[in-house]
């Protein structure tokens, strides 16, 4: 039995709450970082669904990269805090 069919929902599900999450965090606590991070959760999660989908490689891969970036610098500037 395959995995992939199953687990992929599951995880598109959980990016989608920690979107949620960090939207949270940037909105109500006032933390731009959340916003990145929300921005990351989601790209993730469109990753995950488009690949389903059956869309080419390269545009995965360019939504990956997006996503991984977006994601460090909500680190920088989690590390950047105070």
């Amino acid at each position: 039995m395959a995995l992939s069919p199953i687990l992929t929902p599951v995880a598109v599900l959980l990016e989608l709450v920690v979107c949620v999450l960090g939207l949270y965090a940037g909105y109500v606590k006032k933390k731009t970082f959340g916003y990145l991070f929300a921005v990351t959760f989601l790209l993730f999660a469109l990753f995950d669904f488009l690949g389903q989908a059956g869309l080419s490689a390269d545009t995965l891969a360019i939504i990956n990269v997006v996503a991984v970036l977006a994601g460090l610098a909500g680190m920088y500037l989690v590390l950047q805090e105070k």
